[in-house]
């Protein structure tokens, strides 16, 4: 009995060591990996967040989710203030499809720790920080939680970090898969999406925002604000023209609204412009196509020249 039990236990500490062991290994080899990815430009979602978190050092930088990757042309935004201000700055579109606010927020944070932004472009829409499902952004940076501070005091904050996080198997967990095909894809579209779909009918949806404020969707809007204030960097808060007008009545854009007018933060608003309401600008109801897009960064361009003065 007693040589049975001994076994046993001897088997357990074996299995163990080995798990502890492919652990390591597979951590040291995973930031190994990621090191490598973020020296070029690679393609995916996956490759795209390690390069946010870990390497991307822009003079501008879009923040949002998938209204930022299709409305925002880095191209023209860098010709616009080549020709304004005579300088040739760094463009970077961070936007990541199906995010949230933790995803800007804490994507501009490790972007300010490593190089002096001079210019932020948030994209918002009328809920931003409403209720929701802020979840999305855990699975994208939870593959950093033992290598980024960041993403590991996000989890923390959203209660969303346990015992079993200290694993790296663990916390690259659905992610590995979408890192590995990262190797084999490259791009040089700097985050931006073109697409030339048209939409054969246009209706504008107007949606009753109902949603309620979360704290911590508050605090870290207002945390994303300061950081950006004490970097000395020019933060502007746009909402892009999609479909789906905002709401001005919601407790969200109201709040918005109010924290960058107490901040002296420019709020642009294009949500409403029936400008953009033709077929030929829009691929769904949410986003703009690449003609669309052209034509939005070249007038928010143009617009917000009065702002760069002091860039």
């Amino acid at each position: 009995m007693k040589n049975g039990l001994l076994k046993v236990f001897v088997n357990v500490v074996i299995l163990l060591s080995i798990l502890i062991v492919m652990d390591l290994l597979l951590g040291w080899s995973a930031s190994k990996y990621i090191n490598w990815l973020n020296k070029a430009p690679h393609d995916g979602d996956a490759a795209l967040v390690s390069y946010n978190l870990n390497a991307a050092t822009p003079d501008v930088a879009i923040l949002g989710s998938s209204t930022a990757i299709c409305h925002y042309d880095p191209t023209i935004i860098h010709d616009s203030l080549l020709s304004y201000m005579g300088e040739d700055l760094k463009v970077f579109n961070m936007g990541m499809s199906n995010q949230r606010l933790a995803y800007d927020y804490y994507g501009l944070k490790c972007i300010l720790e490593r190089t002096k932004l001079r210019l932020v472009i948030v994209d918002v829409w009328a809920s931003y920080i409403g209720e929701g499902d802020p979840s999305f952004s855990y699975g994208a940076y939870r593959p950093y939680v033992n290598i980024n501070p960041n993403v590991k005091e996000m989890l923390v904050k959203h209660g969303k970090y346990n015992l079993l996080m200290k694993s790296n198997m663990y916390c690259f967990n659905t992610e590995l898969v979408k890192l590995l095909m990262s190797a084999f894809r490259t791009t040089n579209v700097n985050g931006f999406t073109r697409s030339n779909v048209e939409m054969t009918k246009i209706e504008k949806d107007h949606v009753k925002d109902t949603t309620a404020l979360l704290p911590l969707s508050k605090d870290e809007f207002d945390a994303m604000l300061s950081l950006a204030k004490d970097n000395n960097t020019k933060l502007l808060v746009v909402l892009s023209p999609t479909l789906c007008s905002a709401d001005t009545t919601s407790l969200s854009y109201q709040y918005m609204k109010k924290q960058c007018a107490e901040n002296n933060i420019p709020f642009l608003d294009y949500s409403n412009d029936d400008k953009y309401y033709q077929t030929h600008y829009f691929r769904d109801k949410t986003h703009l196509n690449y003609y669309g897009a052209e034509l939005f960064t070249q007038e928010l361009m143009k617009d917000i020249e009065s702002y760069l003065v002091d860039l």
